[in-house]
């Protein structure tokens, strides 16, 4: 009788815990501990040093789960963007599509001031994003978004305006760099001391701007409304003033266009401001309603193209330009101290930078007496290139270089080489380049065993 109690003893340990359908694990006691019943979809996931936990799978952006009897389907939640073979890109929850063909590249188009709307005195740094003035005069520059219409915030944070005339705002595309923010109708602006000037107006007053202020600008372009605030302080300096109710704000009707541009132009102090158009980057909460002046960045394709150009393959080729010509050895001149064209014809087509170096080299001599001589330069210019002993014509480039004569009456031979850089010809316009060339003391000066060469760049 001892035995089966013993049996019976060992069946009612080994006996599985909790309810019916629960999954069994070891309690580490020599006895089961129960998980579950499972639900629709749920799984046995790990738990470090604890027991294992039901749980069900939980969805990641992009990503449908559907939990069903004996059964987890995981799906995309969108279709892929744009036409098959795009790129896809993470469009605030859905799929983007770029579509790239030969020689295009990927790229962020950023939510940033512009690094061709702007003053030379006007330096950007972090990606951007930041711009100083080195100011002894009239600094501007504009951000790289524009609006037309509809409801917009932006800020300007880290803002450094010191002196009158300084202001940060909004202006169109051709607002004057070369005059304060806020002078006519091409631009409005808040200065140091809190006057909002529109039109050589002051329409009113916010809360001064001291240096590393954050300027909140809220704009509804389709109503033609303003405001502005500094940090969180009341909206154009009025407890009633609202973006989100349309009241209180500065007209900006008489704008002289309805396409606007977030715009810093500081007066003569050195300044710096960080322009901040999309949400992620605002330091205080905009007004409801307003969107931001530009998304983050998003992917865009576009082509390689200027000084270079993308293949299929992936390579990578160089569009500058070059030339070579070994010319003719011309006919001499009597010209004494005014240069004539050689017409040597030298030619080249800047494809790329547009920026070129101009080399020649050769021999000079003059035919006659000691002390005589010769002066050659090099020229250049548009359209068709000149003949021999015209007179010198197009530009001249670098120093001119002397050779005399200096020991005994016969023609000696003096080696040359000329160089000049011209920084900016015009992409695809054609140019001739020569040698200008006149005697010293008389004679007849003339070159020969010329080398011409023009290089892109």
């Amino acid at each position: 009788m001892g035995d089966v109690n013993a049996l019976a003893n060992c069946i009612e340990d080994a006996a599985p815990a909790g309810s019916q359908n629960t999954v069994q694990v070891n309690a580490g006691n020599g006895g089961f501990a129960a998980v579950g019943p499972l639900t629709n979809g749920q799984l046995l996931i790990g738990s470090t040093g604890n027991a294992p936990q039901a749980a069900t799978l939980t969805a990641g952006p992009g990503v449908t789960i559907t939990n069903s009897a004996g059964a987890v389907t995981l799906s995309s939640s969108g279709a892929p963007g744009g036409t098959p073979g795009a790129i896809q890109f993470n469009r605030a929850g859905s799929f983007g599509g770029v579509l790239l063909t030969d020689g295009m590249i990927v790229v962020g188009s950023g939510a940033t001031f512009s690094s061709t709307a702007k003053s030379a005195n006007v330096q950007l740094s972090n990606s951007n994003l930041t711009a100083t003035s080195t100011n002894a005069s009239y600094a501007a520059v504009l951000a790289s978004n524009s609006q037309s219409s509809g409801k917009y915030y932006f800020e300007f944070q880290n803002v450094t305006i010191t002196d009158a005339n300084s202001g940060v705002g909004v202006a169109t595309a051709t607002v004057d760099f070369n005059n304060y923010l806020g002078k006519n109708t091409q631009g409005i602006a808040v200065e140091p001391n809190g006057q909002v000037w529109f039109n050589a107006v002051q329409i009113g007053t916010i809360a001064s701007v001291p240096t590393g202020s954050t300027v909140g600008i809220a704009v509804d372009i389709t109503s033609r409304l303003i405001w502005f605030r500094t940090g969180s302080s009341n909206w154009n300096n009025s407890a009633s003033a609202n973006p989100v109710t349309g009241v209180g704000g500065f007209s900006i009707s008489t704008f002289s266009s309805a396409t606007i541009f977030p715009a810093v132009i500081w007066r003569e102090n050195a300044g710096a401001a960080n322009v901040a158009m999309t949400a992620s980057s605002w330091l205080t909460v905009p007004p409801s309603g307003f969107s931001p002046w530009a998304q983050e960045s998003t992917p865009t394709a576009v082509k390689v193209t200027g000084a270079a150009t993308l293949s299929s393959s992936g390579v990578l080729t160089s569009n500058a330009n070059a030339s070579q010509s070994v010319p003719t050895n011309p006919a001499g001149t009597t010209s004494v101290g005014t240069q004539v064209m050689q017409g040597l014809a030298g030619t080249i087509t800047p494809n790329a930078s547009g920026r070129v170096l101009f080399m020649a080299s050769g021999d000079g001599f003059n035919t006659n007496a000691v002390g005589q001589g010769f002066v050659v330069q090099l020229r250049y210019g548009p359209g068709a290139a000149p003949a021999n002993g015209v007179s010198a014509t197009g530009t001249a480039l670098g120093g001119a270089v002397n050779g005399i004569t200096a020991i005994v009456s016969s023609p000696q031979q003096i080696p040359f080489a000329l160089q000049a850089m011209v920084p900016k010809l015009t992409v695809g316009t054609s140019y001739w380049f020569d040698l200008g060339l006149a005697a010293i003391g008389g004679g007849t000066a003339t070159i020969e065993n010329i080398s011409l060469t023009a290089t892109e760049m």
